[in-house]
């Protein structure tokens, strides 16, 4: 099959969020500072206790004795807010009040060159989805609307490269899993991922790495895997490639 009749065949594009629309570290560490802050204002004695790094640490430290919720990274962040508020009263609500702190922060992202003119271009001709491993934002960040469905790792949808969030999105937008092409930056979460569920994948690679030798044992994804269907290195190439 030519590239060209694998992307005829294509009836919905999913994406990947963080990484993809727009760059997660300095959202991520924005985040961390805001919600630091507001706990120094409301709750010093948690901010005198537990220094930034330690906190860090801290977190870091549960997944190994909280692994259970290591696939939702809400339940977890709300764990361990609930960790370091348990001292006082109703602390869950508190933890509650703290999230909502920090997840309102994490969502203020700046979007890469060319995201709204993408999924404008693409809506009217291809049904759209997000399938993500984090927990963005998507109204707050303005592209909800964009989306016929999507698909956020939680307990109960385990996180790429799992198929599961390839499979209820095909099944959600009603179309077999081989009529959707998905793209991400990450060579195992989204480009083994979206390969492994039957899917057609576009890896984002911005810096123009070289595609990981071991994203290509054949024992994970079959002797006649090559790495991604499709490479770009910005959303326009990627608009101009779906064009």
């Amino acid at each position: 099959m030519t590239q060209t009749s694998k992307l005829a065949a294509v009836r919905a594009v999913s994406f990947d969020l963080d990484d993809t629309f727009w760059d997660c570290a300095p959202a991520i560490i924005k985040a961390e500072e805001t919600l630091y802050a507001w706990l120094e204002n409301h709750y010093p004695e948690v901010a005198l206790k537990h220094s930034r790094e330690a906190m860090l640490e801290l977190r870091a430290q549960m997944y190994q004795t909280h692994p259970h919720l290591k696939t939702d990274v809400s339940m977890m962040r709300k764990a361990f807010l609930q960790l370091i508020l348990q001292d006082h009263d109703n602390s869950e609500q508190r933890a509650a009040d703290a999230f909502a702190v920090f997840y309102r922060a994490r969502s203020e992202v700046v979007l890469y060159e060319g995201t709204h003119e993408l999924l404008n271009a693409l809506k009217p001709t291809h049904k759209l989805a997000a399938i993500t491993n984090g927990n963005a934002d998507l109204q707050l960040i303005g592209l909800e609307h964009y989306f016929d469905d999507i698909q956020l790792a939680n307990l109960d949808n385990p996180p790429k490269p799992a198929s599961d969030m390839f499979d209820a999105c095909c099944n959600n937008l009603g179309i077999r899993n081989d009529q959707l092409l998905h793209v991400g930056d990450n060579p195992e979460t989204d480009v083994i991922g979206g390969h492994l569920a039957g899917a057609l994948t576009v890896w984002f690679n911005q810096t123009g790495e070289p595609w990981p030798d071991t994203m290509s044992v054949p024992d994970i994804c079959g002797p006649d895997f090559r790495g991604p269907d499709f490479e770009v290195s910005s959303l326009p190439e990627l608009q101009s490639l779906l064009s």
